[in-house]
């Protein structure tokens, strides 16, 4: 079994100038898109911000042709290299592309965040072989045991119920995210526990991904299924 489900929640610059403490009491992490902040918040006003609110955070960096949302500018290290710096902690996280050979976080097997290592398809879904090659082919690093996740696009319902069925079964070895983007990925983002899935990515602002839901909406759909007859039946089971 993975551990209890989380809640990450995806946020850019906009987003996080307005986030008061009493807004996130529902989330376990703050995701930073960094590529949707300006490089003047990231030096000068994120460091105060993200420690204000409290929680665990997870910085991501998406190229625009990795995202469906529009950046703010390009990056490099230097840019991010001091706010990396002032979070270097183990109860932090840095996302890592599977699918990518360069990354603008320099030499993080080093550093104390824990890895989660990414892949993302806008386009069809994944083999859990395919999966299960990302995973063998990971850097290694030293810390705590690195995350995988696997974000992909479903044709069908058919291909949801494969894919989240894969991430069950590779979850028996490691911990596991997995995301169906779009429509049909609904239930991957509100019941991905029932599938082994570890965390869930909420928005607290416009969705940063194709399907992404409010926490507001995550808690009601949650909510809903178990006022059902059948929910205890249901929340006993894998």
């Amino acid at each position: 079994m993975p551990e209890s489900y989380k809640i990450i929640a995806s946020v850019g610059e906009d987003d996080l100038r307005h986030l008061q403490k009493k807004d996130v009491k529902e989330v376990d992490v703050i995701e930073v898109r960094l590529d949707l902040f300006s490089r003047n918040y990231i030096q000068k006003e994120m460091k105060k911000k993200l420690k204000a609110l409290g929680l665990p955070v997870l910085f991501t960096y998406r190229r625009a042709e990795d995202s469906s949302v529009r950046s703010y500018v390009k990056l490099f290290h230097e840019d991010v290299e001091g706010i990396l710096k002032d979070f270097n902690d183990n109860a932090n996280y840095l996302d890592i592309e599977l699918n990518r050979e360069d990354t603008i976080f320099r030499n993080y097997d080093t550093l104390n965040y824990r890895i989660i290592y990414s892949y993302h398809s806008f386009k069809k879904s994944i083999l859990a072989n395919e999966m299960t090659n990302y995973i063998n082919k990971a850097k290694p690093v030293k810390k705590k045991n690195p995350i995988f996740k696997f974000a992909i696009t479903p044709e069908d319902i058919e291909e949801t119920a494969d894919f989240l069925n894969d991430i069950k079964l590779l979850s028996k070895s490691n911990t596991m995210i997995g995301i169906c983007m779009g429509e049909l990925g609904i239930i991957s983002r509100v019941f991905g526990d029932k599938f082994h899935s570890s965390f869930t990515y909420m928005t607290l602002g416009e969705a940063k991904a194709p399907g992404q839901i409010s926490v507001d909406t995550f808690k009601k759909l949650r909510a809903d299924l178990f006022k059902s007859p059948n929910s205890g039946k249901d929340s006993k089971e894998d």
